[in-house]
């Protein structure tokens, strides 16, 4: 997994980590001066600082490394592929950027973004076709990564449509159930199963450890895929029935991947940070789903939703695989600081008090600064 790690591009783990830290910064400059008062254009802010900054930027840099150690191909462009990668970062960084400054280039950046998505897609899906000749486990590896990365594509397509939307001069009447689906899309079908898939291999990297759980496996796959596409389908068709049916598939998802990783874990050798942030990230996915069920019965708990899939699920288990290239008393301080930005974060949106986000905020930039710490620390070059 270090070695993974270590070979991914490392200006864009850089960046990526540069928007991580200044995601708490945002995020406390806006539970400070505004306030939880909905879903504001610094609050959009946020999201796409997390989601496309942080979390994906990191996601696609990982997978350049990745595919070619799980699946056996090499990359078809690499230098395309890098060239790919530079693109989707610099609408990452802007986008977000636009929502706080210069609205009128959310249209403009929304397109860098999807084309550079689709750029990147397609040459990993170029890449990926090479697999079918391979064995059995590298050709179900590559049709996983496929499936991720084409409704990633998706993700970044209807983005771009919304993004091209905010510039008429009257905002379109299926807009918000649009933006909706595009939500639940990314957070569940895009960033969701990208982790059920990729975690499938790097855990047992991580720990040593294989799953004993197989049909486990087949449960999370399936019903997982299913659950994502149905609760976006639902969202952007206003069915609340279609919803509740993704809904339990992505519920049952969730409890399946969690006794499995839960497994994993207790069987383990390795780091006990590394477990730790695991084992978190695994709770936060589960408490995740509750506020999800919440929210479906009329509950006020979509932003509490969202903000746990993000940092606390997602977020976490990115911060697990980093801790394994960190020293353990850094590493150890930055996780307690992330679960409690998590904790605080999830409370004040929750009862709507902007004093807990901020001391989430606050929690998570003491988080960062420890886990970079850590990082910086315990890292080792591959010679």
């Amino acid at each position: 997994m270090r070695e993974l790690l270590v070979r991914a591009p490392r200006w864009a783990l850089a960046l990526a980590q540069l928007a991580h830290a200044a995601s708490w910064v945002l995020l406390f400059w806006v539970a400070t001066s505004q306030g939880i008062v909905g879903l504001t254009p610094a609050a959009i802010a946020w999201i796409h600082l997390v989601a496309l900054g942080w979390i994906t930027l990191t996601a696609l840099a990982i997978l350049i490394p990745l595919i070619p150690a799980t699946t056996g191909v090499l990359w078809k462009a690499p230098r395309l592929q890098h060239l790919a990668l530079a693109g989707f970062a610099l609408g990452a960084i802007c986008f977000p950027a636009a929502w706080l400054a210069f609205e009128r280039a959310i249209p403009a950046l929304g397109g860098i973004l999807v084309v550079a998505a689709i750029f990147y897609v397609a040459l990993a899906l170029w890449t990926l076709a090479g697999a079918a000749r391979g064995e059995r486990v590298e050709r179900a590896v590559a049709r996983a990564f496929s499936l991720s990365l084409a409704i990633f594509a998706i993700v970044a397509i209807i983005g771009a449509t919304l993004a091209g939307a905010i510039a008429a001069a009257d905002i379109p009447a299926w807009f918000g159930n649009l933006a909706r689906a595009h939500a639940l899309l990314a957070l569940l079908g895009w960033l969701t199963l990208l982790i059920y898939g990729v975690s499938a291999r790097t855990l047992r990297l991580l720990f040593a450890v294989r799953s004993r759980l197989l049909f486990a496996h087949i449960v999370v796959g399936t019903l997982g895929m299913a659950g994502a596409l149905l609760l976006a389908a639902g969202a952007g068709a206003g069915s609340l029935a279609t919803m509740w049916v993704g809904a339990v598939a992505m519920a049952i998802a969730a409890v399946a991947y969690a006794v499995d990783t839960l497994d994993i874990v207790a069987r383990s050798q390795g780091a006990m940070v590394v477990r730790a942030f695991v084992v978190a990230s695994v709770l936060w996915s589960l408490v995740a789903v509750a506020l999800g069920i919440g929210t479906l019965l009329g509950h006020h708990w979509g932003d509490a939703f969202g903000y746990v899939v993000l940092v606390g699920w997602v977020g976490q288990m990115l911060d697990a695989h980093l801790a394994s290239l960190a020293r353990t008393l850094p590493a150890w301080l930055s996780f307690v600081a992330f679960q409690s930005a998590v904790l605080y974060g999830v409370v004040g949106l929750l009862v709507g008090l902007a004093t807990p986000v901020a001391l989430a905020a606050a929690f998570g930039g003491l988080g960062w600064c420890a886990a970079i710490v850590a990082i910086g620390s315990g890292y080792r070059p591959i010679e």
